[in-house]
């Protein structure tokens, strides 16, 4: 028995001056012990302890529950409002007209690009603008000619054939300069703009001045965030309770913003090693959330209330990373039991099993317990 048991009497045996072989038998009272312990699976509650802990018992009961789902999740691009921005043709980067953060609209330019290829196409819808315009007028002198009797009309037909080759040959240059992102005006030849598709930010810039690049190149990547995904990971236990459409509050690691969304999509692929499921939420952002930022989330599931067996959540604790209570024996012992749970709302948990109606745990004062115990 250790020296800081419950309550222990030491007898001393001593022999008083004058007495002889009297004996006195002394008893000595050891200060009562102020931790519990465990002995043979069962832990005691000294009465000390369960008054500075201020421990609580709570009865085992069916209660009415609205499960809410709680996990984390990592803010992400809104797929459908992100775009990489990249040259068509193989050239040189000219100027950069936009840094990092810089906010765009539709259409407007990020950059230039200088391309031999494009000056060559460019020049060839300036051609093909002349050839048309000679055309032109040669079958209009055709015309007067025929009117006034001196040319013939197969002379006509053929002016008139050569202006529309001419005209198919300018819409073909034009369409290759398009091809190319090249504007087909005279000024500017060689040169195509690189221009936003979207409005929103430039989170992104890939390339530099003078820097070669291909069609495969990326040189800007620009983001509406006004609009984001959250990704979360929803254990397969959870999974059933969540729907789409459901409302989702979320709160950023540091607690400095709330922010609410909806349940967008649900997958229906589980990972096999985390057993869980990807669901995503769509949230208006007004700045508060960042690209990459960790949150925590809480689905309220659509599904109605229900009955089932629960406790209050606080009742509840992890031990060697399984959820455990305090079941009680008496008011001086408990025993530590593993429960398997269900769904969650925000006071109370489901106890799917491990324990039975009627019987009582440690409520308030369970994590002080387990503190003192499985230290």
């Amino acid at each position: 028995m250790s020296c800081r048991s419950s309550l222990v009497w030491l007898v001393l045996v001593a022999c008083t001056e004058g007495q002889g072989n009297a004996q006195e038998q002394v008893t000595i009272k050891i200060e009562e012990r102020a931790t519990p312990w465990m002995k043979e699976g069962v832990i005691h509650l000294p009465p000390a302890f369960v008054k500075s802990a201020k421990l609580q018992f709570a009865k085992v009961d069916n209660s009415e529950l609205e499960p809410v789902v709680y996990v984390t999740g990592v803010v992400a691009f809104d797929e459908q409002r992100v775009a990489a921005v990249g040259a068509r043709i193989s050239g040189r980067v000219g100027e950069i007209k936009v840094v990092e953060g810089s906010k765009v609209k539709v259409g407007d330019v990020l950059a230039t690009m200088e391309s031999a290829e494009l000056g060559t196409a460019q020049a060839d819808v300036i051609a093909a603008k002349a050839r048309v315009d000679k055309a032109l007028i040669q079958e209009e002198r055709h015309r007067k000619l025929r009117e006034a009797g001196i040319a013939s009309q197969a002379g006509v037909e053929q002016a008139v054939e050569t202006a529309a080759v001419s005209k198919a040959e300018l819409m073909a240059a034009q369409q290759r300069v398009r091809a190319l992102a090249g504007g087909t005006g005279p000024s500017g030849l060689g040169l195509a703009p690189l221009r936003s598709p979207l409005t929103g930010t430039v989170i992104k810039v890939h390339v530099s001045r003078g820097q070669a690049v291909e069609p495969a190149t990326t040189a800007f990547t620009v983001a509406d965030i006004s609009q984001v995904w959250v990704q979360l990971a929803v254990f397969e236990r959870e999974l059933a309770f969540v729907r789409e459409h459901d409302e989702v509050e979320l709160t950023t690691i540091d607690g400095n913003a709330t922010v609410r969304g909806t349940v967008a999509h649900v997958s229906s692929v589980l990972d096999a090693d985390t057993r869980s499921a990807d669901v995503r939420v769509v949230v208006k952002n007004d700045g508060n959330l960042k690209i990459g930022q960790s949150v925590r989330a809480s689905i309220r599931t659509a599904g109605s209330a229900r009955e089932t067996l629960a406790v209050p959540r606080k009742a509840v604790v992890s031990i060697d990373g399984e959820p455990t209570v305090f079941v009680s024996i008496d008011d001086t012992e408990v025993v530590p039991r593993k429960v398997q749970l269900g769904a969650e709302s925000n006071d109370l948990i489901e106890i799917r099993s491990g324990l039975e109606r009627g019987e009582h745990v440690v409520l308030e004062g369970a994590f002080a317990l387990k503190a003192e115990v499985f230290r």
